[in-house]
């Protein structure tokens, strides 16, 4: 939060590159378009380890997909935001789930505890989980403003290399990425839980 905060007592907030005011890690979003809907959906700010498309986009494992399309992206982030809490849950080395299955860690799971797990199991758990992250965000008054990317992802090319050119990113295609995330995650444009999904969540709670 170090440049966050330094950028906004200088007036020039702009000037940080951040999301929620976590700074951004190694990946330039500008080149992974899966990593920039990530950056800002992630509940903690611009993590590159809450759904980690690096994986996909780059690579290239399970399957390869587009880098500089938003294409399918919303609905991989949710299910890899998803399968990333129940594996950080579990205590397990995220990594390792590049050669392995979530039905593996199900098993392992399920032999450690004694009780019946299979992958979807964990999939359901992992939603559970990234949903009250979300609803906590709500409560603290997190919206969609707070899931975007600095202005400069939108205005400014990217580093190219040869044979690539990598440009800003579209906001109309981030903003309509965006809201494809919104109804697979259960939320109003806005970013918050719609009400339905906030009480299924609770009812779930508080069994």
């Amino acid at each position: 939060m170090g440049s966050a905060v330094l950028a906004r007592e200088l007036g020039a907030p702009e000037k940080s590159m951040c999301v929620k005011s976590l700074e951004m890690p190694a990946y330039d979003p500008r080149g992974a378009y899966g990593m920039a809907l990530a950056y800002c959906t992630s509940t903690r700010g611009a993590c590159h380890l809450r759904a980690y498309p690096i994986a996909h986009e780059i690579l290239r494992k399970p399957v390869s997909t587009d880098r500089f399309s938003f294409s399918g992206k919303a609905r991989i982030i949710k299910i890899a935001e998803d399968l990333n809490a129940v594996i950080d849950s579990i205590g397990a080395c995220k990594f390792a789930f590049l050669g392995a299955s979530l039905e593996e860690y199900a098993k392992g799971l399920a032999a450690v505890t004694g009780l019946d797990y299979d992958a979807q199991d964990l999939l359901r758990l992992g939603d559970s989980i990234y949903t009250l992250e979300r609803y906590i965000n709500t409560l603290r008054g997190f919206a969609r403003k707070d899931d975007m990317l600095p202005e400069r992802f939108f205005n400014e090319p990217g580093t190219a290399g040869p044979g690539i050119e990598v440009g800003p990113i579209d906001k109309t295609a981030f903003n309509e990425a965006l809201d494809r995330y919104y109804r697979i995650r259960g939320c109003s444009k806005d970013g918050t839980l719609t009400q339905d999904r906030a009480e299924r969540l609770m009812a779930c709670r508080n069994r």
